[in-house]
């Protein structure tokens, strides 16, 4: 007999309280206990176990809910995605899937939460989340190539000092990890091995319970803008543009572009629960012809149309999406030339990750004569304003990245376990939902993580 809509959330409830009973094959609840623990998949038919997506030609239905100071409580705007498609829940935290889109495969995305990635083929299910606190360094793709640079991060994981690792997957220079390579990485050669064996790597940090977050240089991609010439950036006289550094860009209004960065995402996702979008913009420097002939609007709006295409690839497949801005872009109201309005991209981020780096902030920003020198008001009014100006946008949560190295501006300060920890003091007040530290030398404060409540294997 099928249990009415209104009394599954119940039955479900009921089946947590007494794990190990087999609960209706209705009602199938996964994702997380009430304690936290993990909730095994309850009563799921063989043939969920299927490798891939097994197309079921029935409609599924469901709540998503997390646990709140003891009680259940729904998810609104949560995407609940079969492999190949998804949908959003609604204010009530319930969704429906299709039957002409429904597959046995069921992920769940929700800013703030963990991911959920499970297999069934239950008509009804009610999915648990459980928060997410991320605290994160950054390792660089290069360093991959050291297997004692893999162990140290382990150890870190092991011993709950980081919750999250930012890790490379596709370089500055358009290099990618064969794990994450599509056919346009592989023709043009730009697949880059680093030696060491990184499926151990993240199977062990996917086992630890360490959210994986797979960073993607976009847009900088001298090696595609060179196989591919009509992706390249131009100058006025249409020569392939270089930045001040020699480096070229591709163009985000290319399809091809956008496409190539899409797919490295998608692939991303099998091993990571979250991507990183960076250098997801034009060039700054005025003389790319991308600039000169678009209007604000333009180069806005194509930078929003890669959020909405890279969100609906990854939600499908179970991955969050994240966005790196310039810090200043959490100020500043207009595109300042390079594509980047918040409130533009937000409709489709799950995260949105500012670079509030203090010594990225020139004197007089927030009435500071050296901004560098308050690394706490720096971060706080920058956090401040971005999570005041998403407001609208709930399923959006503002995760800062923070600077773990030395002031490089004129004063040359020192940046130690203070600065650091003030940043992230400042954020958390500013209404910041954890933290990523960049230190491309692995050089980090980790007396300042040490510090903060260790993360159990696989806590929230």
């Amino acid at each position: 007999m099928r249990l009415p809509l209104f009394t599954a959330p119940i039955a479900a409830l009921l089946a947590l309280s007494l794990l190990g009973t087999a609960p209706s094959p209705i009602v199938t609840a996964v994702g997380v206990a009430p304690d936290g623990s993990s909730v095994p998949q309850l009563r799921v038919e063989e043939a969920a176990q299927a490798d891939g997506p097994l197309r079921i030609n029935r409609p599924l239905q469901g709540l998503v809910m997390t646990w709140e100071d003891g009680r259940a409580v729904r998810l609104a705007g949560a995407h609940v995605g079969t492999g190949e498609r998804s949908v959003q829940t609604d204010r009530h935290g319930r969704f429906s899937i299709p039957a002409a889109i429904r597959t046995n495969q069921v992920n769940v995305v929700a800013a703030g939460y963990r991911i959920v990635r499970q297999q069934t083929t239950a008509d009804y299910i009610v999915i648990y989340v459980a928060p997410l606190d991320v605290r994160a360094i950054y390792v660089p793709y290069d360093e991959l190539r050291r297997q004692a640079v893999l162990d140290w991060a382990l150890g870190l994981a092991r011993a709950g000092i980081v919750s999250s690792l930012v890790i490379d997957v596709k370089d500055e220079g358009g290099a990618v990890l064969p794990m994450v390579a599509n056919d346009i990485a592989r023709d043009m050669g730009a697949v880059r091995d680093t030696g060491t064996d990184l499926e151990a790597f993240f199977n062990e940090l996917g086992r630890l319970g360490i959210h994986r977050i797979a960073r993607v240089v976009t847009f900088l991609d001298g090696r595609l803008a060179r196989a591919y010439p009509e992706t390249a950036v131009r100058t006025p006289q249409g020569e392939i543009f270089r930045d001040s550094i020699g480096l070229a860009w591709t163009d985000p209004f290319s399809d091809l572009a956008r496409r190539h960065n899409v797919e490295i995402g998608v692939n991303a996702a099998r091993t990571f629960e979250e991507v990183q979008y960076d250098y997801v913009r034009l060039p700054t420097d005025a003389g790319a012809a991308v600039r000169i002939g678009t209007t604000s609007d333009e180069r806005s709006a194509i930078i929003a149309q890669f959020a909405q295409e890279a969100a609906q690839a990854l939600h499908a497949v179970g991955a969050a999406l994240a966005f790196d801005t310039f810090g200043q872009t959490t100020v500043i109201a207009h595109d300042d030339g390079i594509g980047q309005i918040l409130e533009d991209m937000a409709p489709y981020l799950d995260y949105y990750s500012p670079m509030v780096y203090p010594s990225t902030w020139t004197p007089g920003w927030f009435g500071l004569d050296y901004p560098p020198a308050d690394p706490y008001l720096v971060v706080l009014s920058s956090v401040s304003l971005a999570v005041e100006r998403l407001r609208p946008f709930p399923n959006v949560v503002v995760r800062p990245w923070l600077q773990d190295f030395h002031d490089y501006q004129a004063e040359k300060l020192f940046y130690g376990r203070a600065q650091v920890m003030a940043q992230i003091e400042g954020s958390a007040e500013a209404g910041g939902q954890g933290f990523m530290l960049w230190d491309p030398s692995l050089n980090y404060q980790m007396e300042v993580l040490a510090d903060l409540e260790p993360q159990p294997p696989g806590g929230g």
